[in-house]
């Protein structure tokens, strides 16, 4: 997608994740054989993006070896902001940009209509657009009426709310009101009282690692989430030489 860079926030320790995340960073550990962010970063390429800066953090040389190696034409740029937050991390990544950004959590993935993003964004002519996902309850819900009897029963129900999964699309001109040592919901906060923060909503496929279960859930559904990526791209491996498209600061 011409022009649209892909901002990934891959820096956190995801302690939530230990042991794994010991000698791993979070964006590299394995989901289906491949690197979490491998999954990411393909299914992007899928929908036409080419351009990538990495922000990385927590065993950063583990992420830009990765990077180094990936078999891709695409740019990709690795950012170490040291142990920052994600405000700052976005605020590094942005010179490294020119016009609009998607911001990506490393941790998710999602088969997002990019297209679809980027039209709601252009048609409201919106400063930044956020992906919200539906709010699914992880349990089982009884319904109980007056008389104490129940009612009905309904499994893991989606409700009536919408989260935020990230893939936000930023114009360049909005993150001049972003500011150092802030964070991500203090910004977007701000944009919502302004009126400049728009959503985008999808009802595809969601997946967030933070946690060993969600690991286990993600093993579970990768085949059916992104199927282009055995069909179209190589396998990552370690090659003889680094793509001369890629660098490192």
């Amino acid at each position: 997608m011409q022009g649209l860079t892909a901002v990934v926030l891959c820096g956190g320790k995801g302690e939530r994740m230990r042991p794994l995340t010991e000698s791993l960073p979070k964006p590299l550990i394995p989901i289906g054989g491949r690197p979490l962010l491998e999954h990411l970063i393909r299914y992007l390429e899928s929908n036409g993006i080419q351009r990538f800066v990495l922000c990385v953090g927590y065993k950063s040389e583990l992420v830009e070896e990765f990077a180094r190696n990936l078999p891709t034409q695409s740019e990709i740029i690795c950012i170490n902001s040291g142990d920052a937050s994600m405000t700052d991390r976005i605020l590094d990544a942005r010179r490294h940009t020119t016009g609009r950004m998607l911001v990506c959590y490393g941790d998710t993935l999602a088969n997002i209509d990019v297209d679809g993003l980027c039209s709601l964004h252009e048609e409201f002519n919106a400063p930044a657009t956020m992906t919200v996902y539906p709010l699914q309850v992880p349990f089982g819900i009884v319904d109980v009426g007056e008389d104490r009897k129940v009612r009905c029963f309904r499994e893991k129900p989606q409700l009536p709310y919408w989260i935020n999964i990230g893939f936000f699309l930023f114009e360049s001109r909005v993150l001049d009101r972003l500011r150092p040592n802030s964070n991500i919901p203090e910004f977007l906060h701000e944009l919502k009282t302004s009126g400049d923060l728009y959503a985008f909503r999808h009802e595809g496929r969601h997946l967030t690692v933070n946690t060993h279960k969600d690991r286990q859930v993600a093993e579970s559904e990768i085949t059916e989430f992104f199927t282009v990526l055995d069909a179209d791209f190589p396998q990552y491996t370690t090659p003889s030489e680094p793509n001369h498209r890629k660098s490192i600061e």
